[in-house]
């Protein structure tokens, strides 16, 4: 670094002087001084590696941001105190896990531990944790209904494809006709009803990153792009940015409309250039529970060319029987000429064990573009269609399982109820004189925001100390819940606890200032003026969740 700044200012001063000796250039001059000026900086950016703009990001943001690291790399005492301060977050947080943490082991028994105390532990996990994922104030995370025997016969089914494995096709026949099946039926409820092409995966995560993947492989080798780029709304699952980070894709993020808290198509279409590879549009999105506007995206991609996804984990088992009961989501499956690939959740409000998701592509071509193959390998002729190599059968059988045991009637039946519910609390929300829902949701989730000076992270402290598990949001900030069978029967003590909240804020104003806890985390994410740096620090609650 020192060696760039002395030739720099070497090189400086020699301009210098000769600017000084010639009070005329000549037109030869001028142009080996602009030849020496473009060296210097082609020199300048390959031995600086200048830090790239995030996605969206301002000229200013990004000034602040990279001032606000000088200051933390190379300030005298700066570096160590965050290291402190790092240190006793993660004993706080490893603290907070601590006392739900019992009889630890660190190393394997010598000799066995006997079933009975191995199901003695079991019983005492049993009975704790299921106080709190059956308390019904739970948003999302347990989709299934309360229905005992249904469980039990899943349980009872799956077990027996525990030790299965649908990369050896040829030992565990049934498991790979479970998962073609799963597929087939899959994309059967969005439009593919002659042959279904797509993958099984783990979740929601493994089916977007292997829709990106294939959309970036198939830009580099059909249209030459090395430098691709997704243009995805703001509002589109971490997974996307995820997945833009491991395959080095640049994310470009598209505004919201405030009012419908949709995609602003306008701002969509100008992030569009000959590096784009594919756009996305969600239904709905998870943050507000509304739905972009499919078609009009759908006609964008094909325009342009390029690939666009659904992403239908969250809504796709509710959507696809909608229109069973005659209610209108406009078109958002392969139906559309622009649509290409689509991502659904049957661990979702598929209702199946968790985690089972599949990924659909509209051509086998694009599907091969996410595969993974290798004939030249040691040990043999290689081939796995997603990212993981050895898998358990579970996954594939509970939610075959599970798609035939409800069957299209009660799957529609249960969508119906899902779809009035999120409605009505919509609804009942907006009737709160210093609350606003944001957009219009009419799918599975709904979210609000507040009106008036009231900190909406305040309501969310007060709802946890009720017991209530649901979410936070920003920009703006607001409170999200996702419906299911499990809280539907709770909604009307929700809205009662809200109206509750806002009184308590009201009558002591002073002790709700801050918000609580996610008053003070967005508080301080936001004020800090690199995000990555942010990001990182968000971190430590993974280091402490995998802390012993």
């Amino acid at each position: 670094m020192y060696q760039t700044i002395d030739f720099l200012k070497q090189a400086y001063t020699q301009i210098k002087s000769s600017i000084r000796w010639q009070t005329k250039l000549d037109e030869f001059d001028i142009l080996l001084l602009g030849v020496f000026i473009t060296i210097i900086l082609h020199f300048i950016l390959n031995r600086l590696r200048l830090p790239r703009r995030e996605y969206n990001q301002s000229y200013w943001s990004f000034i602040k941001s990279q001032v606000f690291l000088g200051l933390i790399n190379y300030c005298p005492g700066v570096s160590s105190f965050l290291e402190k301060k790092k240190e006793e977050a993660l004993k706080s947080l490893s603290h907070s896990f601590e006392k739900h943490t019992v009889n630890k082991t660190y190393k394997i028994p010598e000799n066995g531990m006997g079933y009975d105390k191995i199901n003695e532990r079991l019983k005492n996990w049993i009975d704790r944790d299921s106080k709190n994922y059956n308390s019904g104030k739970v948003s999302g995370s347990l989709y299934v209904q309360n229905d005992e025997k249904f469980i039990e016969e899943c349980q009872e089914f799956t077990k027996n494809f525990i030790y299965s494995n649908p990369m050896h096709a040829d030992l565990w026949p049934a498991s790979r006709q479970l998962e073609a099946e799963v597929i087939k039926m899959t994309g059967e409820l969005f439009g593919q009803e002659k042959d279904s092409i797509g993958m099984l995966t783990t979740g929601g995560t493994e089916s977007i990153l292997l829709a990106i993947l294939a959309y970036r492989n198939w830009a580099e080798n059909e249209k030459g792009i090395t430098s691709p780029n997704i243009v995805i709304p703001e509002t589109a699952h971490a997974a996307f940015y995820r997945a833009a980070e491991y395959f080095k894709i640049q994310v470009r993020a598209a505004k919201i409309n405030q009012k419908t808290f949709t995609v602003d198509l306008k701002d969509l279409k100008s992030h569009i250039d000959s590096n784009t590879i594919c756009i996305v549009g969600s239904i709905p999105n998870f943050p507000y529970g509304t739905q972009d506007p499919i078609e009009e995206l759908a006609t964008i991609a094909k325009k342009k060319k390029i690939g666009f996804h659904v992403d239908a984990c969250l809504g796709g088992f509710i959507v696809a029987f909608a229109k069973e009961k005659g209610m209108n989501y406009g078109k958002f499956d392969f139906t559309l000429d622009g649509v290409t690939s689509i991502s659904c959740d049957q661990h979702k409000h598929g209702l199946a064990p968790k985690g089972v998701s599949t990924i659909l592509f509209k051509t086998r071509q694009l599907r091969q573009y996410a595969f993974f193959s290798t004939a030249t390998w040691s040990g043999g002729a290689y081939a796995v269609p997603t990212t993981q190599g050895s898998k358990s059968g579970i996954g594939a059988a509970g939610a075959w399982f599970t798609m035939l045991a409800i069957g299209r009637k009660k799957y529609t039946e249960l969508s119906k109820s899902i779809i009035n519910a999120t409605i009505q609390l919509a609804k009942q929300i907006n009737e709160i004189p210093e609350l606003e829902v944001c957009g219009q949701p009419n799918i599975n989730c709904v979210c609000f925001k507040s009106k008036t000076n009231i900190n909406v992270y305040s309501i969310h402290q007060i709802l946890t100390e009720k017991g209530w598990n649901i979410n936070t949001t920003q920009n703006p900030p607001g409170i999200h819940i996702s419906v299911t069978h499990q809280n539907i029967p709770n909604l009307k003590l929700f809205v009662q606890d809200i109206k509750q909240a806002i009184q308590e804020i009201k009558a002591n104003p002073s002790k709700y200032k801050k918000g609580g806890e996610m008053g003070a985390l967005y508080g301080t994410t936001q004020k800090i003026p690199d995000s990555k740096f942010a990001g990182n620090a968000l971190k430590l609650y993974l280091d402490s969740v995998l802390k012993l």
